[in-house]
């Protein structure tokens, strides 16, 4: 109990320089921990793919939450079996993995590990949840378990994330044999969590990594990362909650940006969890002491790091879309503006495009709200049947004529607008076509009309710097 105490204690002063040190501006080259989670004890759930992702990726931002004896609440949609094919081996390895989270979040609070059985319902689903045990420190510490398959990197694997995404299947089974889900029953069921934890952030990996490969060498991610990223994200936009996003693999190749007291909490933690994790897949083990777990290269490179995913602000004249995309050969900038086609005087499609400052992602509108590319004021953008493009101004042109439709959701307020057209119709940046991982094709979401009604998606919405009113 001694010990736990002064774990406790240590935890709760490194949470108070952690949240200290996350009020800091970002540095502007990124070596330096970008855009940390807020400060204040905010109640968090945590959305992520593995039962370990939160750990590697999202600390040390957990660690300060659950050491302040913030609400937090973490959600694994898959098991995490790695692919294993002998099921009684892929059971022992969940359990592990299981195992290893428990005693790391226990480890986080301070807290025995000692862990009640409970279970979590969410559209009319029972879902396999625990809370750790006791009144005191960690009281408000939950982890619930989807039980997915793992799809593994390429989401090659027949019940994964990637094919239910992809639209390859209308619905995924879990490992235990429950209930299936379709993609609606999935985001729904997530939406479901926000609100059942009256969440005030939500924290998941990075949404807008697009290809896919083995390897954690920081090219690419693991394909149930950044599946898992899109689905919280839009669970996040059904329920008005700002979601904060942290990249995965391609953290790898970044500076080293953590502090050594951040760093080597940070380590003690993931020691903990690999401590009752790495079990032979043959049997589930006594777990190990932290002290006897040697990190490798891959695990330091993770634990040494956190990045989150952010966009930053429009420029002026430019029309930056919500949705993102990073692939292996578009490089690591997620900013997606509208762009006008080259030599805009001549009529054709607009499309989303890697932000690069070029003139054919500048933008002007009239009082007409007609939406004119500043090559040519001549020309507007113009409702199609599917999309959009450039034709010669007409006046009184209903499909020249867009509607800024403001964000609106009181507990996350932002400057963000869907732009709604001629019936109804609103600009959207489809992200549903992904590349192969060293394809060189579907760089960028494709630009699409649809209904406005409906829920708030992430691909209805745009921002803009001094451009409509």
């Amino acid at each position: 109990m001694a010990r736990l105490m002064r774990t406790a204690a240590v935890l709760a002063a490194f949470a108070s320089a952690l949240c200290t040190a996350a009020s800091v501006a970002p540095h502007p080259t990124a070596a330096r921990v970008t855009a940390a989670a807020p400060s204040a004890c905010r109640r968090t759930l945590v959305v992520v793919a593995h039962p370990d992702d939160d750990l590697l990726f999202i600390n040390p931002d957990i660690m300060a939450a659950v050491a302040r004896n913030c609400f937090v609440s973490t959600v694994y949609l898959t098991a995490g079996d790695g692919g294993e094919e002998v099921p009684q081996e892929a059971k022992n390895y969940v359990l592990s993995r299981e195992n290893g989270v428990r005693k790391a979040y226990a480890e986080m609070a301070g807290a025995p590990d000692v862990w009640t059985a409970d279970t979590v319902h969410a559209d009319g689903r029972g879902i396999r949840s625990f809370r750790l045990a006791g009144s005191g420190r960690g009281k408000d510490v939950r982890l619930t378990f989807l039980g997915l398959y793992d799809g593994k990197p390429k989401g090659g694997r027949p019940q994964s994330l990637l094919r239910l995404f992809k639209a390859n299947r209308k619905a995924i089974t879990p490992m235990q044999g429950a209930l299936s889900y379709t993609e609606e029953q999935l985001v729904s069921v997530l939406a479901s969590l926000i609100r059942q934890a009256r969440a005030d952030t939500v924290l998941t990996l990075d949404p807008d990594v697009a290809s896919f490969a083995a390897g954690t060498d920081g090219r690419v991610d693991h394909s149930d990362h950044a599946i898992t990223a899109r689905y919280a994200r839009e669970a996040a936009y059904r329920t008005g909650t700002h979601p904060y996003y942290y990249r995965g693999y391609t953290v790898a190749r970044l500076d080293r940006n953590l502090a050594p007291g951040e760093r080597s909490w940070k380590e003690r933690i993931t020691r903990w969890y690999l401590a009752a994790s790495q079990c032979p897949r043959e049997h589930v083990c006594v777990p190990a002491k932290e002290a006897e777990v040697v990190l490798g290269r891959t695990y330091r490179s993770w634990v040494e790091r956190r990045y989150q995913r952010t966009h930053r602000d429009p420029r002026p004249g430019e029309i930056l879309a919500d949705v993102g995309r990073t692939t292996r050969h578009s490089g690591d900038t997620a900013e997606q503006c509208l762009t006008a086609p080259a030599g805009s005087w001549n009529s054709g499609p607009v499309r989303l495009h890697a932000c690069d400052g070029s003139p054919e992602q500048k933008w002007n509108t009239a009082a007409d709200h007609t939406i004119r590319p500043r090559l040519n004021p001549k020309y507007c953008l113009t409702a199609q049947d599917t999309s959009a493009g450039l034709l010669p101004c007409r006046p009184s042109d209903t499909n020249q004529s867009w509607r800024p439709l403001p964000w609106n959701a009181p507990r996350w307020q932002r400057t963000a607008w869907r732009l709604s057209g001629a019936r109804n119709r609103c600009l959207y940046q489809n992200d549903r076509h992904l590349p192969r991982w060293n394809g060189n094709r579907d760089r960028s979401p494709r630009l699409e009309l649809v209904d406005c009604t409906g829920p708030p998606l992430p691909g209805l919405y745009w921002r803009w710097a001094s451009l409509l009113s």
